[in-house]
């Protein structure tokens, strides 16, 4: 028996055989082109690629409405790195220079940007490499006619070094259903993350020396806790003993699905309200199953993303009106405005290339220099949110200044709907994104000028603690629960308490059941997460004494350390665990 640790991306306990994925790239053989046969393997090239495309295109429809429209963003970037003009002529000079099949140059030109990217600290250039690896080899495939058979996988844990996300979808589309997956590939916050996510599948990531391991017939795979794990061979007490976890586990899922038509209440009588994060389309079916309160956060660049040039005012009016009547013209929306910048690009627009993204021309820093583009975005928003609850907010906000720009914009908006006589809500509420220091320590300034906060905590965390939260170098240091995190977090609290404005949580913490023991302590009692996340936290609430947990503030914010808050929550946790059961 070996136990091999991980991080465990979806919760889960999965007992079977494994399918051991142990070659993961294609052979390519490397042979001579005749001179005169040249502009003919240019042509098989472009057959390929244009093969690939079309693949995409048919999985992203096929998958249209099965999956998250955010989540399946990724297929859009595969497109875009397709349609790309200087990887697709680099491929073909190479095929030109050396004379050889058009896969074994794919294969070197695709290496060679592998490498550079791979090479630069910034980890949304390593998930760059990984999104390469993943389209070369669907050209390679094109080009030496192989075909994908998952058959063998079907009920089976997945081992593999590292698995792309277009597999991972075509995997799912074929009908085959994966128990779990253990990978080598560490990337907490991946496309393959998010989808594994998404897909609710078991996951478990940055296995190390996977391929040195006796896996023999049964394995377990544990990511329902912290320590997460996988067991090779194991023996009959311990299999015995996973057997009655994983019969408490489900128990506990089938709980939570029975409180989703409940109201999300604690113990003590406090209402919760727990809203959702989405892109610019509904699923207005599969959103209904876990009854939100609202909509927190409307990601607005899917739909700058989804188009060949920047929408304009009456197709943005159109999407969020639809939205707004979908949703129920009562519940609140609130629609952030576009967020572009760092990892997010827009395929008909050059960003100016700059040392530092995440700290250069991004969110209402892009807006307030596009401001023919942001008055698109705000007029249809005045005009959406006529005769409904639909709020805005600004992203990125780091200085009053940008406020007061924005507030003028604003202004200058509702004057020409209103000189064209065109219907728009003249009171509409203005709110901010707290994801920067300055937003934090200032939250006492901004709540004199603005409606509401929605606090960003996955920014919000990486720029407190100056970790990049896509790095693996660094990855033990980006902890949202790190004390100076969740101080920041109880002066935006306090702020909004002192000014009567509200203060919602929009990030990764609000969906994970610590992080919302931490956030409920410190006072803050709006959410909004990603639908999935929703049942879970809706019976986690309904076990909690709100002001029993308060108690814990102080400990809390007096901690030394994350590991500190969360043995000061796991405590909490495993009581009111040991008095439901």
């Amino acid at each position: 028996m070996e136990s091999v640790g991980g991080k465990g991306i979806f919760p889960g306990i999965v007992i079977g055989k494994p399918y051991i994925d142990r070659k993961k790239s294609i052979d390519v053989e490397n042979y001579k082109i005749p001179e005169d046969k040249i502009e003919e393997e240019i042509e098989r090239l472009k057959g390929a690629i244009e093969s690939a495309k079309l693949e995409i295109k048919q999985l992203k429809d096929n998958l249209r409405g099965k999956i998250n429209k955010e989540d399946l963003q990724i297929l859009t970037v595969h497109l875009m790195m397709l349609d790309d003009p200087q990887f697709t002529t680099d491929i073909k000079k190479g095929i030109k220079r050396e004379m050889v099949n058009a896969e074994s140059i794919v294969k070197k030109v695709s290496n060679r940007y592998i490498e550079m990217f791979e090479k630069i600290a910034d980890p949304i250039y390593k998930q760059r490499a990984l999104d390469i690896k993943d389209i070369s080899e669907r050209i390679i495939n094109n080009l030496v006619f192989l075909s994908d058979t998952y058959k063998e996988l079907d009920g089976r844990i997945l081992v593999v070094k590292e698995l792309f996300p277009s597999e991972l979808l075509k995997i799912y589309y074929s009908g085959v259903k994966l128990s779990g997956i253990i990978m080598e590939y560490m990337g907490e916050t991946s496309h393959i993350a998010i989808l594994a996510k998404s897909l609710e599948l078991p996951t478990l990531m940055g296995g190390h020396n996977l391929f040195e391991i006796e896996w023999g017939d049964l394995i377990i795979l544990d990511t329902s806790t912290v320590d997460s794990k996988v067991i090779t061979n194991p023996d009959a007490s311990t299999l015995e003993k996973y057997l009655i976890l994983k019969d408490k586990f489900e128990s506990k899922k089938k709980e939570v699905e029975r409180n989703v038509g409940l109201p999300t209440v604690t113990v003590d009588g406090v209402r919760i309200n727990l809203s959702i994060n989405i892109g610019g389309r509904l699923d207005i079916t599969e959103i209904e199953r876990k009854n939100p309160d609202g909509i927190g956060l409307l990601r607005t660049e899917l739909i700058y993303m989804d188009t060949n040039e920047f929408p304009s005012e009456d197709k943005q009016f159109k999407i969020y009106d639809n939205i707004g009547k979908e949703f129920g013209e009562d519940r609140p929306i609130i629609i952030r405005t576009l967020d572009i910048g760092a990892d997010k690009k827009l395929p008909y627009y050059e960003m100016t290339p700059e040392e530092n993204p995440s700290l250069g021309c991004r969110g209402i820093r892009f807006t307030l220099k596009n401001k023919n583009i942001f008055k698109d975005q705000i007029k249809a928003i005045l005009r959406a949110a006529y005769g409904k609850n639909i709020k805005m907010m600004y992203p990125m906000v780091t200085t009053l200044k940008e406020v007061f720009e924005a507030r003028g914009i604003l202004e200058e908006c509702k004057r020409e709907l209103r000189e064209k006589g065109i219907k728009h809500k003249k009171d509409l509420e203005v709110g901010v994104m707290i994801e920067v220091p300055s937003a934090v320590i200032l939250a006492d300034v901004f709540a004199q000028y603005v409606d509401f906060f929605s606090v960003g905590t996955n920014d919000l965390t990486q720029y407190i603690l100056a970790t990049d939260r896509f790095s693996q170098s660094a990855e033990e240091l980006y902890d949202c629960l790190d004390p100076a995190v969740l101080r920041g977090l109880n002066l935006v609290a306090k702020a909004g308490r002192e000014y009567n404005k509200k203060v919602s949580i929009c990030g990764e913490m609000a969906g994970d059941e610590i992080s919302v023991l931490a956030l409920l302590s410190l006072g803050i009692t709006e959410l909004s997460m990603t639908p999935p996340s929703i049942p879970k936290i809706r019976a986690l609430i309904r076990k909690i004494n709100l002001k029993e947990l308060q108690e814990l503030k102080d400990r809390v914010l007096k901690s030394f350390s994350s590991d500190e808050v969360r043995q000061i929550l796991l405590e909490y946790m495993n009581k009111i665990q040991g008095e439901q059961n």
